[in-house]
């Protein structure tokens, strides 16, 4: 009985009070069935009259006759109308505080196979609204330590955690442990050695509390890319030099970067995959290009022993560890 009733006083306060609330109105609805069976016929009758008086809409469809039932009426107005209003005072109480936590970000994550972004920037703005345009329903989880309130409060399936990245406490209550994959975004305003640091930081801890997490890492500066490797990032963009070679391309071919932006950006539906299964070992690369063209897919090129080959020479075999880079419609 003990363990019971310990058990019961872990429950949230709302969800007591509401255990509390359904014992009244079955208790008083069961009295007075055997007060006034004639008048409650039933116990569901009698609980439906306790429901309806606890509440103060009061139909009249049931009422009391005698002087014990009046009783048990007068009882349960005084009683029993106190703790249904406490309910519902605390049922909203709890409801404005939820939406609080949410826009505050104290908010502890329940989601699973959630994507988790640490950072917020103007590129992690753009990552967000890309993937609420092309995957709505897909979970979003936003790590940051700047902001004062959740930049998409309305949105459902986007939750602000505030907090720092490299802190645990913050990574448990992100439900890192459950979450799919996280993006460590680069920090636009420290330099860009100590904003890759900072970044390798994160990884540190984010492998520490989820090691089987798959983590990507921005990195700026050549020269950590191989730290943040040690540190745990299975994947690293290079955001400097990507950009770099936007711009060498720019330079030979004035005007292409607005083709390069096109070409990988989401929203136009093209998609880029590296392939790791497939059956086209002992294939020509030309012929599994003709292939997947018929697939309205096209082999740009291969991976192979973590060398990228870009259109490597038609005469080229494909062997079974080889992953395969393609581009196709969303």
């Amino acid at each position: 009985m003990q363990f019971v009733y310990r058990k019961f006083l872990r429950l949230p306060y709302v969800i007591r009070l509401f255990f509390v609330v359904m014992l009244v109105i079955i208790f008083f609805g069961t009295i007075i069935h055997f007060i006034e069976p004639d008048r409650f016929p039933t116990i569901f009758d009698g609980i439906w009259w306790a429901i309806i008086t606890t509440s103060t809409i009061g139909y009249g469809d049931y009422v009391p006759g005698t002087i014990k039932g009046r009783i048990i009426a007068i009882i349960l107005i005084f009683f029993g109308a106190g703790i249904v209003a406490a309910y519902f005072v605390a049922l909203a109480s709890s409801t404005i505080k939820k939406q609080n936590s949410l826009g505050k970000g104290i908010i502890h994550v329940t989601w699973k196979d959630h994507i988790i972004i640490v950072g917020w920037n103007e590129r992690t703005k753009e990552i967000i609204n890309c993937l609420k345009d092309i995957h709505s329903e897909q979970p979003i989880v936003l790590i940051d330590s700047n902001l004062k309130e959740s930049p998409f409060t309305k949105e459902k399936s986007f939750i602000y955690v505030k907090g720092n990245a490299s802190n645990d406490e913050v990574l448990l209550r992100a439900n890192i442990k459950e979450a799919s994959l996280i993006l460590v975004t680069s920090d636009p305003s420290r330099t860009e050695l100590n904003a890759d640091m900072n970044t390798i930081l994160f990884v540190v801890a984010i492998k520490g509390v989820a090691p089987n997490i798959f983590c990507i890492a921005e990195i700026l500066t050549s020269e950590q890319i191989v730290n943040a490797k040690r540190a745990g990032a299975d994947g690293i963009i290079k955001s400097n030099k990507l950009i770099s070679s936007v711009m060498q391309h720019s330079l030979f071919s004035p005007g292409i970067s607005n083709a390069i932006l096109d070409l990988v950006d989401l929203h136009n539906g093209a998609r880029f995959q590296l392939v790791k299964e497939h059956s086209f070992a002992g294939h020509t690369f030309a012929s599994v290009s003709q292939i997947l063209l018929e697939e309205q897919k096209i082999l740009l090129g291969l991976k192979r022993d973590e060398q990228t080959k870009i259109i490597p020479p038609k005469e080229t075999i494909l062997h079974n560890a080889d992953e395969l880079l393609i581009i196709s419609r969303e």
